[in-house]
């Protein structure tokens, strides 16, 4: 678990350097960008922040539909990545190979389910909104900050791991062989302990 938490700090440290780096980008009418467009993903309390960028939009409205539609792809790309690291670490640490526990397909499912709960849970705290010329005329881009609750994301990874000890519980039951049922507990085991213990540590 110690390993698995490092890496995902790691991960959010590399990311806030390289986003830190050198002088905020300015708009168009040289009005400096807040420094919140250029810091995520990150965890303050009990949320996470993941930062959304329109592309160019006649309207106001469109633009801001579509920075919410990217912070949404942000989470589920980010989270996924997260996680596909922390069950191949894991399922490393178990000694179980990519046949009984294939964290490829386990992060799939795990997407899909935090694709529902991103819809409903993610929330937009803030917003910026430039004026750029395109070759059609002035459009709005906008960046937004948005927040979802650190406890939506490991709800959303423990009903991953819960489906998945469901059918390696089935698999033991149905196993024809004492090797197979032993994988079949051992991935059972796997994940139970991945159900516990959640993507994102929480305060």
């Amino acid at each position: 678990m110690k390993r698995v938490t490092g890496t995902i700090a790691a991960v959010l440290l590399v990311l806030g350097l390289v986003s830190c780096g050198g002088p905020a980008p300015q708009g168009p009418s040289g009005q400096e960008r807040p420094a919140w467009t250029q810091m995520e993903p990150d965890v303050e309390g009990d949320a996470m922040v993941f930062i959304g960028l329109s592309n160019p939009y006649a309207t106001e409205r469109g633009a801001r539909d579509d920075a919410l539609r990217n912070a949404t792809q942000r989470v589920v790309q980010y989270l996924g990545t997260a996680a596909q690291s922390k069950f191949e670490q894991a399922s490393t640490s178990f000694g179980l190979s990519s046949s009984v526990v294939d964290p490829t397909v386990a992060t799939r499912d795990f997407q899909r389910q935090l694709s529902g709960n991103v819809a409903r849970r993610l929330k937009p705290a803030e917003w910026y909104v430039e004026r750029e010329e395109t070759a059609t005329g002035r459009a709005y881009v906008i960046f937004v900050r948005t927040v979802i609750p650190v406890s939506n994301i490991n709800e959303a990874f423990s009903q991953t791991a819960k489906q998945n000890l469901a059918d390696a519980q089935q698999r033991a039951r149905d196993a024809a062989t004492d090797q197979a049922k032993a994988q079949a507990d051992a991935a059972a085991n796997f994940w139970s302990q991945m159900a516990d213990q959640g993507l994102i540590p929480e305060k």
